[in-house]
C-alpha cells in the first residue's frame, strides 16, 4: 500500500514540479515570455495552487535560482574543503564555475535571465544580489577554511579570485551561446583550464 504524503511533504512535492516547470519555460521563452498558467499546465496543478505556493512569478523565479545556484555551491564547498593542495583547491573551485558553460545551457540561460531582470526590477534586483553575495561567502569560507588547514596563504584574494570565476565562466558562456561556430565548446573549456592554469601557477603547488 503506497504510503500517503503529509501535508509538508505534499507542498514540498508540488513546489518541486512546479519548480521544474518553471525552469523550462523560462529557459525556453524566458521570464517575460512565461506565463503562471503555462507553468502551471505543464506542472498539472491549477493557478490556486500556484498562489498557495509562490507569492508571484518573481518569488518563483528566485527560488529556482536559488536552488540552482545552491546545490552547486554547496557542492564546491565540499571538493574545496577537502582539497589536499592548493592546486586542487583551485582545480575544484574551477569545476563549480564550469556548469555555467555550454554544457548547462538552461541553467545559464536562466542566470542570464536573472541578471537582466535585476538590473530591470530594483525589488528583485535586491535579492538576487543577496543570494549572489550569500553564494560568494559560502564560497570565500570554503577557501578559508582550506587555507587554514593547510597553512597556506594565497597570493590572489579570495574576493577577487571568485569574482574572477563567476565573470570568467558567464562571458565564455556568453560567446560560444551566441556563435558556438566560431567559439566551440572545447574552446570555451580551454580558455577557462588557461586562465585557471595561470592562476594555480601563481598558487605555486
Amino acid at each position: 500500500m503506497k504510503k500517503r504524503l503529509t501535508r509538508q511533504e505534499s507542498k514540498a512535492l508540488t513546489q518541486e514540479k512546479l519548480l521544474v516547470a518553471a525552469a523550462k519555460a523560462f529557459a525556453r521563452r524566458g521570464f517575460a515570455g512565461a506565463s503562471i498558467d503555462e507553468i502551471t499546465q505543464a506542472a498539472g496543478f491549477s493557478r490556486g495552487a500556484f498562489h498557495s505556493n509562490f507569492k508571484n512569478k518573481d518569488a518563483l523565479f528566485l527560488a529556482l535560482i536559488e536552488r540552482e545556484i545552491m546545490t552547486l555551491t554547496h557542492g564546491a564547498h565540499e571538493s574545496i574543503t577537502a582539497s589536499s593542495s592548493a592546486k586542487e583547491s583551485l582545480e575544484n573551485l574551477r569545476k563549480f564555475y564550469a556548469p555555467f558553460g555550454s554544457t548547462e545551457k538552461d541553467a545559464f540561460l536562466l542566470i542570464t535571465e536573472a541578471y537582466l531582470y535585476a538590473v530591470r526590477n530594483v525589488r528583485f534586483g535586491k535579492k538576487l544580489s543577496t543570494l549572489f553575495r550569500k553564494v560568494h561567502d559560502e564560497l570565500k569560507l570554503s577557501l578559508e577554511r582550506f587555507h587554514e588547514q593547510t597553512r597556506y596563504k594565497n597570493p590572489i584574494p579570495a574576493d577577487q579570485l571568485i569574482l574572477i570565476g563567476f565573470s570568467l565562466g558567464h562571458g565564455l558562456a556568453l560567446y560560444n551561446l551566441m556563435d558556438g561556430e566560431r567559439y566551440p565548446e572545447k574552446m570555451v573549456e580551454s580558455s577557462q583550464e588557461l586562465v585557471f592554469d595561470r592562476l594555480m601557477g601563481s598558487t605555486g603547488k
